[in-house]
């Protein structure tokens, strides 16, 4: 084994035992069996060890060819935003109930699919029986939490007793389930206790800033980011003008609001008629040349309740099969198991951008919502940087979200739970997608060809797969 490959498989080790959901290919089956772990101690440990990693990383003398450079730039990069987020978590005044909440269901949710067997059931059964422990762990942060992180975690222990503990009894039995049921219970109340509440969503401009610095090739700091971003909303902007002009025009905003509303399929039609658009989207995504991944369709995201806006969902979630299955075949395992920050929801937004005029979509009402849902997501990457780096306060960001995203205020209220559960997770969708863009912009290419060179990257950070990909040619 190579001493790359030895401290790539050193570094996964440490990721899954923080967190066994992270990095689930390839990974050992004793994975499955375990919970991630939030506590201090837990944290503190797990820095200490990437540092470790890194340093033998930058030690390394026999580092010639490109690929093995490219490899060894990912893994440190990799680690260097971990011990960042880490240590922005350690070193805020507020604490996030809602993140190690949201983990937990997602491990329960991810051992009780059609393929439940055996094995799955005797997974299952340390989770449920670690769920106890695992949330006391959570009661030993002394730090209150937000108003909104508060009444996330609220709503995620809610689910819990309503689906997640239901469907682990269904697959075992109430016994089993029986002591997670009363520990929730336990916590919700503790969440309820109003000296629960306080401190800030800022995790300091110094801290976001250590996060971005190896998500682009040139990092711009927070302001220069900020700025570059609010470039391209207005890209998008004019995007969901021109659309809402070949619809007769009007204020684009209002006119996607009035699809929203007008173009809902009856709920006992929803399923069919995602289906059916699934489908459409695949068929003409083959017929560009993409290699489609065949199967059925997920379920529709939930945010997809018109019609007409599922078009840019299946985009996205047939991109993000691509990339996955290119990425999984890639020989060197660096590329084939790491994941940058944001990748897949920057690629799902980049490969509809790109196939923007194609048939894909083919009519306006499909552009303007395409344009709708990136301008969400756009104000939503401004949104996560400046709230998180302390440049704006919750209540403007909220506004922000209203005012220049269009939603709804019980859409924003939702997003920006999401905004604040997993800090900079929206930022780095939007870094990835700025750093295709300028990529594509450069290499002066069509659409499909751009695309078919830029998934050979598999996980590589976009500025650390361009300098691989064209390094090579």
């Amino acid at each position: 084994m190579r001493a790359i490959e030895a401290l790539l498989a050193s570094y996964l080790d440490l990721a899954r035992h923080l967190d066994p959901l992270r990095y689930p290919e390839e990974a050992p089956p004793e994975i499955a069996h375990r919970v991630g772990r939030f506590d201090a101690g837990s944290l503190r440990s797990h820095v200490t060890a990437l540092r470790s990693i890194a340093n033998a990383l930058e030690d390394l003398e026999d580092v010639e060819a490109l690929d093995d450079e490219v490899d060894r730039t990912m893994l440190i990069d990799t680690i260097r935003t971990d011990s960042a987020r880490i240590e922005a978590s350690l070193t805020r005044d507020a604490s996030n109930p809602a993140l190690p909440l949201r983990h937990m269901s997602d491990a329960l949710f991810a051992l009780m699919g059609e393929d439940f067997d055996a094995e799955s059931d005797a997974a299952l059964r340390e989770r449920v029986a670690a769920f106890p422990g695992f949330l006391a762990s959570l009661r030993e942060d002394p730090r209150p939490a937000p108003p909104l992180l508060l009444y996330a975690a609220r709503l995620e222990a809610n689910l819990f007793d309503e689906s997640t503990l239901d469907m682990a009894a269904e697959r075992l039995d109430d016994i089993a389930v029986q002591p997670a049921l009363v520990a929730i219970a336990e916590h919700r109340h503790w969440l309820e206790d109003a000296t629960r509440e306080g401190g800030s969503y800022s995790l300091g401009l110094e801290a976001v800033e250590a996060q971005m610095a190896t998500l682009a090739s040139e990092p711009l700091g927070a302001r220069g980011t900020l700025r570059l971003l609010e470039l391209r909303r207005v890209g998008v902007e004019r995007s969901l003008a021109s659309a809402a002009e070949e619809l007769g025009g009007g204020d684009p905003i209002a006119l996607a609001r009035q699809l929203q509303e007008e173009s809902q399929p009856a709920p006992d039609m929803f399923m069919d008629y995602w289906t059916d658009e699934w489908r459409r989207v695949g068929d003409e995504l083959g017929r560009l040349g993409l290699p489609v991944v065949d199967g059925d369709a997920d379920d529709p995201p939930a945010v997809a309740e018109d019609g007409w806006s599922m078009a840019a969902y299946a985009v996205r979630e047939h991109a993000a099969r691509m990339l996955e299955e290119i990425k999984s075949g890639n020989p060197r395992a660096t590329r084939r198991l790491l994941e940058a920050p944001g990748l897949y929801e920057g690629w799902g937004r980049t490969v509809a951008a790109l196939l923007r005029s194609t048939d894909v979509f083919g009519q306006p009402e499909r552009r303007l919502m395409m344009s709708f849902l990136a301008l969400r997501d756009s104000v939503a990457a401004e949104v996560d940087l400046q709230l998180h780096a302390g440049m704006i306060s919750i209540d403007d960001a909220m506004a922000k979200l209203q005012q220049t995203a269009g939603l709804s205020e019980p859409d924003a209220y939702a997003l920006m739970c999401d905004i604040t559960t997993d800090p900079l997770s929206f930022l780095g969708a939007a870094v990835a997608h700025e750093g295709w863009q300028a990529w594509y912009a450069d290499a002066a290419s069509e659409p499909v060809p751009f695309l078919l060179k830029a998934m050979l990257g598999g996980g590589l950070a976009v500025p650390v797969a361009r300098w691989a990909l064209e390094g090579a040619e």
